[in-house]
């Protein structure tokens, strides 16, 4: 009896049973008159596959909720979390669904053909053989070899019951290989690094033998995997304000992105895990040591040659108080080669692009058919730049928050997102997770705080400089081409910005506003798959 008590008191319990209750209200309720819309026989599965959904997604928050409100706050439990919500996130949608996914499935490819010790690019002796179709192919930029049935174009990036009944048909179906051909793809140039979860993922399906889609889920569990791993890991490495990291990793956004071939999917957990080092040795770790120093320089070498725009941030670094070093000698020296190593591996990877932003006098955008901006205009006119940026906030603003925490998923598509309302309750779960509670003890100075907004300043003109040169016609008044998502990176350290003694929580509402975001994108999702799977 008295352990029947205790279960009814657990606030979890009540939690997750309002929240299936509403799901069934919302969409279990309405099944009936809804699944007569989809065509049968020919669509039986898709029908199941909407069902289970469901159940899953109510199973789902049912044990979250339980476990959140049942002893301590479990370590186990984020990843546990994060994968089985990046799963929903790889089912509800479906293969090359996710922004420029064929281009990322190309490139991981690449590279697993040459980790198989197999040719990865069509060459000479390919093209001696080729067809007129594939040489065409290879003449407009496709150049990486896939297997002949890995060549297609299907399933489409438009979210629909073709792509889930596609989906489904093929999810078990095998491929022994053969004949390989090319796809029209241009792979992505960026340091093979962000690619090597996806690229082990298509490694091991060819090695089995699976076929064309089971191939692309496998890339994608394997891409989720090592995102959730480094996560965790920056989380248990991070000393305070651990929720931040958690609650930024299972924002819908993120997580289509960690479900998905993308490479952003790396970006993001590395710099979470670069930030919890900073953090560590600046607030936690009595001494810093040469690991410590050889730990910090390796992270930011696979992270900044990826992408320099988030180089600003490598400032971080510099929260690490001298006193913690050996010695002021040992602190420069370990400071000095931590830049030299990352600035080598920024300059092998980045000096090409970087070489034709300072050379280039024309700029002309092929997407547009007109001319860009350029360096020079930069230099020239930087008031009128000014105006542009400015123009840019004023316009672009609202859309930037809203596509970094879970507007327009998939292909910028505006049916495939999560409510607006939705939107604030998730800057509410921010908000809160972000917040001292009492007792805690703040070591995040006001000074420090001024360091990073300078740094987080830098870093978002930098997103927005790549995109004025690299996809701005010259005749905008506002910078275009930028999505929500590339501010992921740089919202964990404006979030630690809340982070005072002059908002504090007198209660941890923490597990309440992380099972909040589960309970949205359950929702979420099955709010999509509702308006998807019926066309």
């Amino acid at each position: 009896m008295a352990q029947i008590k205790r279960i009814l008191k657990c606030r979890g319990l009540w939690y997750a049973a309002a929240s299936v209750v509403l799901l069934y209200f919302l969409y279990l309720k309405t099944y009936d008159d809804l699944i007569v819309r989809i065509p049968s026989p020919e669509f039986d599965n898709v029908r199941r596959f909407y069902w289970w959904m469901m159940v899953a997604g109510c199973g789902f928050l049912l044990f979250e909720g339980v476990c959140l409100w049942t002893g301590k706050k479990k370590l186990w439990l984020f990843p546990l979390t994060a994968v089985f919500l990046g799963l929903f996130y790889m089912a509800v949608l479906p293969p090359f669904s996710a922004p420029d996914e064929q281009r990322h499935f190309v490139t991981a490819y690449r590279i697993s053909s040459e980790m198989m010790g197999q040719k990865s690019v069509a060459d000479e002796a390919f093209l001696s053989e080729a067809t007129a179709k594939e040489k065409e192919i290879v003449e407009n930029g496709g150049t990486v070899l896939v297997r002949a049935g890995d060549a297609r174009q299907e399933p489409y990036s438009q979210v629909g019951r073709d792509s889930y009944a596609l989906m489904l048909d093929e999810i078990f179906s095998r491929d022994p290989g053969g004949k390989v051909t090319v796809r029209p793809e241009q792979p992505v140039g960026v340091t093979p690094v962000v690619y090597l979860p996806q690229a082990l993922g298509i490694t091991f399906a060819r090695i089995l033998g699976l076929g064309y889609i089971p191939l692309i889920f496998m890339g994608r569990l394997f891409n989720l995997l090592a995102f959730a791993g480094i996560v965790t890991l920056a989380v248990k490495v991070m000393p305070f304000r651990r929720e931040i990291l958690m609650a930024v990793s299972c924002l819908p956004m993120t997580l289509h992105l960690a479900a998905s071939l993308s490479y952003d999917t790396m970006l993001i957990a590395l710099t979470m895990l670069f930030l919890a080092w900073c953090m560590y040795l600046a607030y936690e770790k009595s001494s810093v040591e040469i690991k410590d120093v050889v730990i910090l320089a390796l992270i930011l070498v696979l992270l900044e040659p990826c992408k320099i725009v988030y180089l600003p941030l490598t400032g971080l670094c510099l929260l690490i108080p001298k006193k913690k070093f050996q010695s002021e000698k040992h602190y420069w020296v370990s400071l000095l080669t931590v830049v030299a190593v990352m600035a080598a591996a920024v300059f092998m990877m980045n000096f090409v692009v970087v070489a034709a932003w300072a050379k280039d006098t024309q700029n002309y955008l092929s997407w547009s058919q007109t001319p860009g901006f350029t360096l020079a205009d930069v230099l020239h006119d930087p008031y009128h730049i000014f105006q542009v940026y400015w123009e840019t906030l004023v316009v672009k603003a609202d859309y930037y928050q809203a596509t970094m925490l879970g507007a327009y998923l998939g292909n910028l598509d505006p049916e495939l997102s999560i409510p607006y309302f939705c939107i604030f309750l998730l800057w509410g779960v921010l908000f809160v997770c972000s917040l001292r509670q009492a007792g805690e003890r703040v070591m995040f100075t006001g000074g420090q705080k001024v360091w990073t907004v300078v740094l987080i300043v830098l870093s978002c003109c930098l997103v927005l400089f790549s995109m004025l040169l690299g996809w701005t016609p010259k005749d905008f008044t506002y910078i275009t081409g930028i999505q929500g998502r590339y501010f992921i990176p740089i919202l964990p350290a404006a979030l630690f910005l809340l982070y005072g003694n002059n908002l504090t929580l007198g209660k941890d509402y923490t597990r309440g506003a992380l099972f909040l975001e589960c309970l949205i994108s359950i929702y979420g999702l099955i709010r999509i798959l509702s308006l998807r799977c019926f066309v």
